[in-house]
């Protein structure tokens, strides 16, 4: 569990995101923009070809997209562009968490769902009905996508003063937009109708590493009870849960861990065997990642804490 990777190569946006603290809006250039490999990242993004046409490489499958076509690519998801000739697309990779910082709010929640509902149906409407996962715009919404998308990129590349401050503006439009066009989608129920058919499957898997987080898990297995393949299981699994299974796992082992803490009788190394960890030494770097402070010293200021 502990060597597990979620793909062969993971882009994070500490180390993308350079220009803008928050996103990166390029047109790609390269005949394969995403290299060899299939990939992912812990951040979204939103292809959208303005000419000629792509390959998108997803679970395995191939999806052309051609002129006026957009994708959005949810994050921790496998997938590849291969460019074909004279094709020109702009990519906007953006945080999207950045522009809530409050998750709490209600306007976090209520965009959060529609970016979230939208990636959702274009990578599970093709189970529904054999659909095309990239999305064609109406005319209408499509030029308004384009006028969009363009000045992004430009603003992006300027740089000039208060850039950023519109990039947030236009991404959150951008975001709005392709939401009410998705919501005045006919395929909005046979979304609906697939998340419903997967949901069942990926609450057994978390019932399943509930009782099984003490063991060494490995991605395949918990998806090997979902039956749900690893894209799918990544991509739900994020959405019911709001964490990675990485994240989920070693959240749950540290809470068991705190519980186990407030037994003086209990060592620390035992309590660290004991919620699934290999070592004491990775027990403690863990811990203190997550609660801040060392395990011993955790049991410190518990024990001089008055008993009720």
């Amino acid at each position: 569990m502990d060597s597990w990777k979620e793909a062969a190569v993971v882009f994070e946006q500490s180390a993308m995101f350079t220009k803008c603290k928050f996103c990166k809006i390029y047109k790609v250039m390269s005949q394969k923009p995403s290299g060899t490999l299939l990939h992912s990242h812990d951040y979204m993004q939103i292809w959208y070809v303005t000419k000629g046409s792509c390959e998108h490489w997803i679970e395995g499958q191939r999806h052309l997209m051609t002129r006026g076509d957009l994708f959005i690519v949810p994050p921790r998801v496998e997938h590849q562009i291969v460019r074909l000739e004279r094709a020109e697309i702009i990519c906007c990779e953006f945080s999207f968490d950045y522009f809530f910082p409050q998750k709490e709010s209600s306007a976090y929640r209520e965009v959060h769902e529609a970016a979230m509902n939208l990636s959702f149906a274009w990578l599970f409407l093709k189970d529904a009905d054999d659909i095309r996962s990239q999305f064609s715009l109406r005319p209408e919404t499509g030029e308004r996508v384009n006028a969009l998308m363009q000045a992004m990129l430009r603003e992006y590349e300027s740089g000039e003063i208060y850039f950023e401050e519109f990039l947030r503006v236009q991404i959150m439009e951008l975001l709005l937009l392709l939401a009410r066009e998705y919501s005045q989608s006919s395929e909005t129920q046979k979304a609906i109708t697939a998340y419903e058919k997967y949901k069942p499957m990926v609450e057994q898997a978390i019932r399943y590493v509930d009782e099984h987080y003490r063991e060494p898990l490995k991605l395949e297995d918990v998806c090997r009870v979902s039956m749900v393949s690893k894209t799918y299981f990544c991509y739900l699994f994020k959405l019911l849960t709001q964490q990675t299974l990485v994240e989920y796992i070693m959240n749950l082992r540290i809470r068991k861990a705190l519980e186990l803490l407030n037994d003086p009788d209990n060592s620390v190394t035992w309590v660290g065997l004991e919620v699934g960890f290999s070592d004491a030494a990775h027990f403690s770097r863990t811990f203190k990642k997550v609660v801040g402070i060392s395990p011993r010293t955790y049991r410190t200021i518990k024990s001089a804490e008055p008993s009720e």
